[in-house]
């Protein structure tokens, strides 16, 4: 079955054309590499929940284990932690507040899958299923998690569309689906009149529906995960920075200006893009600034000119894909058509928000003409955290494997975030998980090549795909 190509493999493109500098004509900006982590204002739509902002440190600890990182991964493992072994002291560091980076940032969606794996078999069909069931599992896990704190989070789990913009794309998607099927994966094709009754919008061939997968109001999630690991124990502190770690069997961590230290017997690395500014996954995670926004909430006659009656949210087959969501109180939450990376693994955001801005309203506005004239109440960036392949990372590292990671969720961290949480309290217990059966477990993240090499690569590669994408 012919592969198709996606902004997760983009990174295959970028080292292999990491080495054409004349080809490109691309000035190489050695003066804009960051020698240390800054975190741009979290100014999204779903900042507007954050949770109650958690203290900073101001005493110096000695912990079971301390979580790097206050972001879904962040807080499912220490909720997970403390669950599996009561009495655990964990504490949980996040450098401004919990869910101020990707986890309070992103589209809204939740996805089965990885990204290697989203409707493309990366490997072999059994592989494909057993991956596609434990995220299913993950999803009902979270929904269980969600419902226990008292709150919905906006969680809706009732299937989302795939949807591919060319008709020539259709045996693609026959063949895969077929082969899905067989194994047990529900998946229904739907031609381009069905995908335009589902979704009110006449501008794609055709969409795969997913039962499984659905949205959610992402600081909300936040909320919960929260409530939920402090309920378990879990000490939560905010503009806690680290900024140091020495290892060891001890860990010992240098927080904020380094008057306070943490020692840990274990520490969670749970920072995903941001990872290679802590001196870890340098060569293996990259940080990819995406863009999202949000509409004023939509008249009754809107939603009625749209007819989008299904509500069903939905991402397309372009490389830099659109993805989109209707919320329960009928705003529009729609993000991507572009990415950015800076060199050096830059974590700042510095490109043009606003000619970002005016791409993804075109888009909307020919997606839905009814909405032609309607301007975004917010618009906001954030970082995905990329791997060579599209593959995420998970397992435990160090001299003294003493150090648990879970990262490289390649756009869809909402779900493999939480799951992941999951698998790093089984590796903490030294017990067995079901995902440490897939190839997407343990040393597996493949290397990057470094600067330049890295920052001409991914230029030439987006370009292509923007190329590719326009024609």
């Amino acid at each position: 079955m012919q592969t198709k190509h996606s902004r997760r493999s983009f990174l295959k493109l970028a080292a292999l054309s990491g080495g054409a500098v004349a080809a490109a004509g691309i000035g190489i900006p050695y003066a804009l590499g960051e020698s240390r982590p800054c975190f741009d204002p979290n100014d999204s739509y779903w900042a507007l929940e954050k949770p109650p902002a958690s203290p900073p440190l101001q005493e110096n600890l000695s912990v079971d284990v301390a979580v790097i990182g206050g972001g879904y991964t962040g807080l499912s493992s220490a909720w997970h932690l403390a669950r599996a072994a009561p009495g655990l002291d964990v504490v949980l560091l996040e450098a401004r507040q919990v869910g101020h980076g990707a986890s309070g940032r992103h589209g809204g969606m939740v996805l089965p899958q990885t990204g290697v794996e989203s409707f493309e078999i990366a490997s072999d069909l059994e592989t494909h299923k057993l991956v596609y069931d434990l995220t299913v599992a993950g999803m009902a896990s979270l929904r269980r998690l969600v419902q226990s704190t008292g709150g919905d989070c906006d969680l809706q789990l009732d299937g989302y569309v795939h949807t591919f913009v060319d008709e020539e794309d259709l045996p693609y998607y026959e063949e895969y689906v077929e082969q899905a099927v067989k194994a047990g994966i529900p998946l229904e094709l739907m031609d381009g009149d069905e995908t335009a009754r589902e979704l009110g919008t006449e501008v794609f061939a055709g969409g795969v529906y997913d039962p499984h997968g659905g949205s959610v109001h992402a600081m909300k999630l936040v909320r919960a995960l929260a409530k939920a690991a402090l309920e378990a124990g879990v000490r939560l502190f905010g503009d806690s920075p680290v900024t140091g770690i020495e290892e060891g069997e001890t860990i010992v961590l240098r927080v904020g200006d380094g008057r306070r230290t943490v020692r840990a017997k274990a520490i969670v690395l749970a920072t995903n893009g941001y990872t290679p500014k802590l001196g870890y996954f340098k060569s293996q995670v990259m940080p990819l600034h995406v863009q999202t926004a949000v509409t004023p909430p939509l008249t009754g006659g809107q939603l009625a000119d749209m007819a989008w009656d299904s509500r069903l949210p939905f991402f397309d087959s372009r490389n830099a894909l659109y993805h989109v969501v209707l919320t329960p109180d009928d705003r529009i939450v729609i993000g991507g058509g572009s990415a950015e990376y800076f060199f050096g693994n830059g974590v700042c955001y510095r490109g043009n928000l606003s000619a970002i801005s005016d791409m993804m309203q075109a888009e909307l506005w020919r997606m839905y003409p009814a909405l032609r004239g309607m301007r975004f109440e917010y618009v906001w960036s954030g970082i995905l955290g990329m791997s060579f392949d599209g593959t995420p990372g998970v397992g435990v590292t160090g001299k003294h494997r003493n150090i648990f990671y879970g990262l490289a969720y390649n756009g869809q961290g909402v779900n493999l975030s939480f799951l992941f949480g999951e698998v790093i309290a089984a590796l903490h217990q030294g017990k067995t998980h079901p995902w440490l059966e897939t190839p997407y477990a343990g040393d597996t993240l493949p290397y990057i090549p470094p600067e330049p090499f890295r920052w001409i690569g991914t230029q030439v590669a987006l370009r292509y795909y923007d190329w590719d994408d326009a024609r």
